[in-house]
């Protein structure tokens, strides 16, 4: 196994951790596999330390003690179970440590531990079905204390008030007064940290702790449940016991510990001397001097782990197996923090290409590389083309999860949403909720203008996430236009980016002959060509009619006409092909890589472009032909109106009139050589205009603000 392997594994293992636990407590059957699984880690950690250190003395003075110990054990009362579980108890505090200031991996970090915490706390909740496992209260308040070094520096009051009420549910749940008192002193000194940096927010804050605490003490009932949770009497009792216990005990108990003993009586109070014994203590003091005096533990880490060692005396925290990993992972965390972490962008959209739809979304992977390519660190959630209801339902279910999380758990400087109606959904309390993320929204269509029924029930929620945009992107004039008369939107909020833009070294004029051989056409044909989804308004009814209006002119022979797409009409397109008989005349082909388009658009004679869709924002097919200094003979409506113009780089028509649509084929091809050039050279420069290279700093700058 590979070095890169076994840091995967390790980390998986951690983000177990809480589970595991959660199951070890909560059901009988997983404490063995847990204890196995925790045993195998130990010994793990264990050699890995040991081949990594730079220091033998201390591995010798352990491996010494571990030695007798366990040789204690053995003769005393082997019992693989019990020597398993008190060699877990006994020696993976100090082992975990010297294997977290030794291991290496970044993923490890305050980050990975908020979403430990989150889990727990809700596996917390969770288990207040069932007999509340009180083990876990211990690595609740570990965790807690950890991931609020990290919610601490969110920029995202969400996740801060998300964190503070589970846990503030989990102290009145638990109803233990250790709890309470332990989450309000590690939540007081993380809101001193924050006066210091903000006065005025620290010190509010500090006053809803102090007015919680107040509220609480003026409860009598709660003041009277509170001392019969402590039980200061049985506890002493118990600790009386004990002691009386150690006393009578043999010599060889008191130096090496009464751990079968403590197991039976279940004593929880001042345990670390009856646990190891004399020899044990000595020991451990030894250890942590060392390793204390060397670490290089932050403030706030060493905080923690003063506290809850301490703490320790008090509540089982020291033999609790539950809660020593979590306490030498501190010692890993700390190494790894290198202050606020945070990424530029998450780019989130509900369409982007896959192997078995290459075309759908390609220009919003192009948009996506633009920005990776220019140094921004980018988070990427997306969601592929799905064909069915059920498996549609379910990549948006998985959309909105992840985004959601990523959004809310990372301090990004902009979050970027492609087509709002529905991709937003998981994002937009997170963004709205942070007060350093720039919310960014590009419109492409029906987003923002239904061309359906079922369209227009998303449009009061593509309003709503209007009003929280700080920027709306969208791809044309024409539609800046709909912004500001439809949705009063100003001026200065919008910003106009053509989709990624067109690669003009990808999309350029070549040889017609190899152009056709490449996309297995004839020769001695020629083609005009339609490019697009078969849906409705996109024009192929239009075509299909101008077609036959043209073969009625017949003029010309060796003409034939080429249907590049699929969708949800193909049935009425076939339907329409069958009722005027033109089946010699259409040839069809499903949807090709944007990179083989290029043979398509220079095998053309002219490429038809007869879109109806009000939501038709831009039209990137056109431009695409107009690079290949193809003629393009294109709609006068919508977004193609932004670039395509009559007799000056195209020729335009009404998209509906099929009859002139059929007259500006038959002048397509009895225009002049000279005529043709001009147009598509003409369309060569616009196309330009519109580059990818052209465009791109219109993006990278919106992003750098």
């Amino acid at each position: 196994m590979d070095k890169l392997k076994k840091i995967d594994l390790v980390y998986i293992y951690i983000l177990l951790w809480p589970v595991l636990d959660f199951l070890e407590v909560s059901f009988p059957i997983f404490f063995s596999i847990s204890i196995v699984l925790k045993s195998i880690f130990l010994l793990y950690a264990l050699f890995y330390s040991v081949k990594n250190s730079t220091s033998k003395k201390m591995f010798l003075c352990l491996g010494f003690y571990f030695f007798i110990y366990i040789s204690y054990l053995i003769k005393g009362h082997f019992n693989l179970y019990d020597t398993l579980r008190s060699t877990l108890t006994i020696f993976s505090l100090p082992v975990l440590i010297l294997f977290f200031k030794k291991y290496k991996n970044d993923k490890i970090n305050k980050k990975s531990m908020c979403y430990l915490s989150f889990i727990t706390m809700l596996l917390g909740f969770i288990s207040f079905l069932f007999p509340f496992p009180k083990p876990l209260l211990n690595t609740y308040l570990l965790l807690f204390g950890m991931s609020l070094i990290y919610v601490n520096e969110s920029n995202n009051y969400l996740l801060k008030g998300l964190f503070f009420l589970l846990f503030l549910g989990l102290v009145f749940l638990t109803n233990q007064v250790i709890f309470s008192m332990v989450f309000l002193l590690i939540l007081s000194y993380f809101l001193v940290l924050k006066i210091r940096k903000n006065s005025l927010k620290g010190i509010f804050l500090l006053g809803v702790v102090l007015l919680f605490v107040l509220v609480y003490k003026l409860d009598s009932n709660r003041i009277f449940q509170m001392e019969n949770n402590i039980k200061i009497n049985e506890r002493l009792h118990s600790l009386e016991e004990m002691h009386k216990n150690f006393r009578e005990s043999s010599s060889l108990e008191k130096i090496f510990g009464m751990e079968n003993k403590i197991q039976n009586m279940g004593i929880d109070v001042f345990d670390i001397l009856y646990t190891l014994g004399i020899l044990g203590t000595f020991v451990y003091i030894l250890f942590f001097l060392s390793i204390l005096r060397n670490s290089k533990l932050q403030k706030s880490y060493c905080f923690l782990f003063f506290f809850f060692f301490i703490l320790s005396c008090f509540g089982n925290i020291l033999i609790n197996i539950h809660l020593i990993p979590y306490l030498a992972l501190l010692f890993l965390i700390s190494k790894n923090d290198q202050g606020i972490l945070k990424k530029d962008v998450l780019f989130v959209s509900n369409m982007y290409p896959s192997e078995e739809f290459p075309h759908y979304g390609s220009f919003v992977k192009n948009t996506y590389e633009i920005l990776e390519q220019n140094n921004l660190s980018m988070d990427l959630i997306v969601m592929h083309k799905s064909i069915g209801k059920i498996k549609k339902f379910f990549a948006y279910v998985r959309l909105f999860v992840f985004s959601f999380f990523k959004a809310l758990f990372n301090n990004y400087d902009f979050i970027y949403v492609h087509f709002i109606s529905h991709t937003t959904i998981g994002v937009f309390l997170p963004a709205i909720c942070s007060k350093k993320t720039k919310f960014v929204l590009n419109v492409h269509g029906n987003d923002l203008v239904p061309d359906t029924k079922t369209d227009g029930n998303y449009l009061h929620l593509s309003k709503v996430f209007l009003k929280f945009a700080d920027v709306v992107v969208v791809p044309s004039k024409y539609f800046e236009q709909v912004l500001r008369t439809k949705f009063k939107m100003s001026k200065q909020k919008i910003v106009i980016y053509p989709s990624g833009g067109v690669d003009i070294n990808l999309f350029q004029k070549m040889n017609k002959k190899t152009a056709l051989k490449c996309v297995g056409l004839d020769n001695k044909y020629k083609y005009f060509g339609f490019i697009a989804r078969i849906e409705k308004d996109k024009g192929y009814d239009v075509f299909v009619k101008a077609i036959s209006e043209f073969n009625k002119l017949k003029k010309w022979k060796n003409i034939k006409f080429l249907i590049v797409g699929s969708g949800q009409e193909e049935e009425k397109l076939n339907a329409l092909i069958k009722k005027y008989k033109l089946e010699p005349y259409i040839i069809r082909k499903n949807f090709f890589p944007q990179k083989d388009l290029v043979s398509i658009y220079n095998s053309l004679e002219a490429f038809v472009y007869p879109t109806r869709m009000q939501s038709e924002s831009l039209g990137l097919v056109g431009l695409e032909a107009m690079a290949c200094e193809t003629l393009v003979i294109g709609s006068n409506k919508y977004g193609p109106s932004d670039y395509l113009f009559d007799q000056e780089n195209g020729i335009t028509f009404h998209p509906t009139n099929y009859k002139d649509l059929a007259k500006k084929m038959a002048f397509a091809l009895e225009m002049r050589a000279n005529e043709r050039k001009k147009l598509t050279k003409n369309a060569r420069k616009k196309s330009e205009e519109y580059s990818k290279e052209n465009t791109k700093s219109i993006l990278i700058n919106l992003f750098k603000n």
